[in-house]
């Protein structure tokens, strides 16, 4: 009996770690994304003042910065040294959240690039926009909600879903697999950008929605 527990929770421990290691090979890993870091601290030290640190933050996201510039040919960084310079953290904070809602866009991008051809990577890349929103973005969403009597977050949420959707299934060992949509991922996820633009009417666009307009 000794022999078949030991043996019952040598399994258990090593399906743990095999679930753990797909998880983490897959980018699920728990560790904070460099964004969302680096956006917490620099609010964090702009709280406090902390210029120096403030601008060390952003410093450790310049490639971030400069992927953005080459999709969406609009540079923030000017913007936000600027704000940095001026000690105007309200002006840093709107920069900082315009900053995300292009991070955000540039997942949408890279999958619609791809045309959601990788299921595991797009899957990925929906995720982590769906966790800028609601871990950046969400509370000033809400807050717009109860001042304007709308309801602009729930409708964020209920289009991340329909974003997941989209992008199909692999299904079981290959039975059951759902192609994805490519038009309507493009559509829901305009949506979604649309839905960000009315919460924040301070967000810059960038060029290429500039020339779809």
């Amino acid at each position: 009996m000794k022999k078949f527990t030991v043996r019952y929770y040598t399994i258990l421990l090593s399906l743990f770690i095999t679930i753990q290691s797909t998880a983490y090979g897959y980018g699920y890993a728990k560790e904070e994304d460099p964004l969302i870091k680096v956006f917490k601290a620099v609010i964090f030290y702009g709280r406090q003042a902390d210029w120096e640190k403030v601008s060390r933050e952003v410093n450790t996201i310049n490639d971030r910065i400069a992927d953005i510039y080459s999709i969406f040919e609009i540079n923030l960084r000017p913007e936000i040294d600027l704000a940095i310079r001026n000690q105007d953290f309200q002006s840093l904070t709107n920069h900082m959240a315009n900053l995300v809602f292009f991070a955000i866009r540039e997942k949408f991008y890279y999958n619609l690039q791809e045309k959601l051809a990788i299921f595991i990577r797009s899957k990925v890349r929906l995720g982590l926009a769906e966790e800028y929103y609601l871990t950046l973005l969400a509370g000033n969403v809400r807050n717009y909600d109860v001042r304007h009597k709308t309801s602009l977050h729930k409708d964020l949420y209920h289009k991340f879903i329909k974003a997941g959707e989209t992008i199909g299934s692999t299904g079981f060992f290959g039975a059951g697999a759902i192609q994805p949509d490519v038009k309507k991922f493009e559509i829901v996820t305009k949506e979604i950008e649309n839905l960000l633009c009315t919460a924040f009417p301070y967000f810059r666009a960038g060029k290429d929605a500039q020339d779809s307009q």
